[in-house]
């Protein structure tokens, strides 16, 4: 009876860590929170489902109010743990490979990875998904790690962030990738719903945030994945980072563990 619990004890405790040390900004009225009761959901259920409670359509109205009477233009906080339940409608696993190995252990001085062991790196996780509708779009390098993305070729959606560790070549999927993602995720499912929150009001959302946290950024290339926003952001016209916005709360989830940006990564020739 204890092992046949074992493995789901673990990837709880795995997800509740990672929930633990991320911080996401949000929304003053949505979010919901640990106990659920928030349009985000919680842990243990509210609106949109939540750890215990069943995984629903998310509500129509305006979570994602912007304009709260304090200074910032977002109350700092965790936004519930996973959003839209932690089973999902598609069940506990899902498309998402959960992590290539433990990041940021190294043993003795480690050496950055060059462009292209990391696109072997990325073409070997891509050829495990066994999936010809995927492809790759954005790979960037970054001090702590490569960024690369996935996205469906026949509809251009966005379909999968992961980071690839730049010194030991381990990846796993982003934070928001394996919370958010209503498809390609573990708690994602089979059954899609339109996102109350547009593009141009992730933008907008985007930019208050950006001209309270990192003043003199802007908003720049978006693009939608399934249930939230990836956004790259620009300063003085150059890249410098990524934001993610939830498409039903719209909760922001800052992208800070890339460290700096360093180059765009080539294909191969």
């Amino acid at each position: 009876m204890r092992k046949r619990f074992l493995i789901p004890v673990l990837s709880l405790g795995l997800l509740v860590a990672l929930s633990a040390c991320v911080p996401v900004w949000g929304p003053s009225g949505g979010g919901g929170g640990m106990m659920g009761g928030g349009q985000g959901s919680g842990m243990m259920g509210g609106q949109g489902g939540g750890m215990m409670g069943e995984s629903q359509q998310p509500s129509q109205g305006q979570p994602y109010s912007n304009q709260p009477d304090d200074q910032q233009p977002y109350q700092y906080g965790p936004g519930g743990m996973m959003g839209s339940g932690m089973m999902g409608s598609g069940g506990m696993m899902s498309a998402m490979p959960m992590m290539g190995g433990m990041m940021g252990y190294y043993s003795g001085v480690p050496t950055a990875l060059s462009h292209d062991d990391a696109k072997d790196i990325a073409d070997g996780y891509l050829a495990s998904l066994n999936n010809p509708e995927l492809e790759i779009d954005e790979f960037e390098e970054y001090s702590h790690n490569f960024y690369l993305s996935l996205i469906e070729k026949g509809t251009g959606q966005g379909a999968i962030e992961i980071i690839i560790d730049r010194y030991s070549g381990s990846y796993q999927p982003e934070p928001q990738s394996m919370m958010w993602n209503g498809k390609y995720s573990m708690m994602g499912g089979s059954q899609q719903y339109q996102m109350p929150v547009t593009q141009q009001q992730a933008m907008e959302i985007a930019q208050d945030f950006l001209d309270v946290a990192y003043p003199d950024t802007e908003a720049s290339e978006i693009i939608a994945y399934y249930d939230y926003y990836t956004i790259m952001t620009e300063l003085d016209g150059k890249h410098y980072g990524m934001l993610s916005v939830n498409g039903y709360s719209g909760e922001i989830w800052y992208h800070t563990w890339h460290g700096k940006f360093i180059s765009e990564v080539e294909e191969h020739d």
